[in-house]
């Protein structure tokens, strides 16, 4: 009977510390659970930022962005440099027309002609649908606006706006600027620093290519400026020739920008190269056609130093299009220190890395190349 009685405690006394044992388990499980969730909700992003966009407003944005829609000129451009393309839901009416010379619009024609229209956008200046845009239900907008029709904008749709501005220089701290806010705002810190530090090792290789050189002279002829222009229409300020340590003869009486030149000043000034944007060259051959002992009497015809530009400027600038343009405007005024560069083959990497896709080949299909041209017998 004691021996029964014995055994029977034994049993109770196994049964409790398995319960103890199976409680402490139970305990330690549950706090390292909670731990474990505190530690991820501390490691996960914020649920908003506070940005200073680039006309210095204030704006509170998500932590994490994956809905987003451009406004204005090379917002849209931006946000693709970015490779946050995929992140947007509406696009303005004129980013679903597809030119190969706005490349981004280009490389992601097929996307953007599905997606919702918030605008008509253009040349003509930014309309904004702000109910299309709610429709959109974008988290964020970047938009090429001045503080008040950002603001207005923002009040209107309840939408973030995060304003972005452009510049025509191609190698430029604001552009660089620009970059990191969107970098901060699409959560692509990363993309960012490889954008600008790619720009920033370009600039150097250009210019050291070209610090010793015996220094040409050089027209660019052609160039588009609200809409086209024969060979009269030129820039002050041209990047692809200042980034390359060329004089510009359009650089006399003017700091920059667009404008149609006296044709005697470039007679006078015989530039060692003339550059045409091949969009153009229909006009600039009409001119030729028109006048062919002006244009015989040039001196960069006469050595046949004529050479053709690919279009750049379309909705702003096309950033990537443009630093293609420098490195075959070097290649073609001082081959020798450009002796390992193609510019074709320049051209498909700086679009790849920049867009994701190599363009030569559709540029060709609409006849703009890197070329040679003989303007006496075209």
């Amino acid at each position: 009977m004691g021996k029964n009685v014995r055994r029977l405690l034994a049993a109770v006394f196994a049964a409790a510390l398995a319960v103890g044992i199976f409680a402490l388990v139970g305990c330690s499980s549950s706090n390292e659970t909670s731990d474990s969730s505190s530690n991820s909700s501390e490691a996960s992003a914020p649920s908003t930022q506070t940005v200073t966009d680039m006309v210095g407003r204030t704006v509170e944005v998500p932590g994490e962005v994956d809905k987003v829609i451009g406004v204005g000129a090379s917002s849209l451009r931006m946000i693709c440099y970015m490779q946050a393309a995929d992140k947007v839901v509406g696009v303005e009416k004129s980013e679903q027309e597809d030119s190969v010379t706005c490349a981004y619009r280009h490389v992601n024609h097929d996307a953007f002609a599905k997606l919702p229209v918030i605008g008509e956008g253009g040349s003509k200046g930014v309309t904004a649908n702000e109910e299309a845009i709610i429709a959109a239900a974008p988290q964020v907008i970047i938009a090429n606006l001045d503080k008040d029709s950002a603001d207005s904008l923002q009040q209107k749709t309840n939408i973030p706006v995060v304003c972005v501005t452009m510049s025509d220089i191609v190698f430029d701290q604001k552009l660089y600027d620009n970059i990191t806010l969107l970098g901060k705002v699409l959560g692509k810190e990363g993309r960012g620093q490889e954008l600008i530090g790619y720009m920033q090792d370009t600039e150097k290789d250009l210019q050291d290519r070209t610090a010793n050189v015996q220094k040409k002279t050089a027209y660019a002829a052609g160039v588009s400026f609200r809409g086209g222009h024969g060979f009269s229409g030129t820039e002050a300020g041209f990047a692809p020739f200042s980034i390359c340590n060329i004089t510009n003869i359009a650089d006399a009486g003017h700091d920059s920008g667009c404008f149609d030149i006296d044709l005697e000043a470039v007679t006078a000034a015989q530039p060692d190269y003339v550059f045409i944007e091949g969009g153009n060259l229909g006009l600039v051959k009409e001119d030729v056609a028109a006048n062919p002992d002006y244009f015989t009497n040039l001196k960069a015809i006469k050595d046949g130093n004529v050479f053709s530009l690919v279009s750049y400027r379309f909705y702003a600038t096309n950033v990537e299009l443009a630093i293609a343009n420098c490195y075959h405007v070097g290649s073609c005024v001082y081959p020798d220190q450009f002796s390992d560069i193609d510019s074709t083959k320049k051209l498909d990497e700086i679009t790849t890395f920049f867009l994701g896709a190599p363009l030569s080949q559709d540029l060709m299909a609409e006849g703009l190349s890197f070329q040679k041209y003989d303007l006496m017998s075209m």
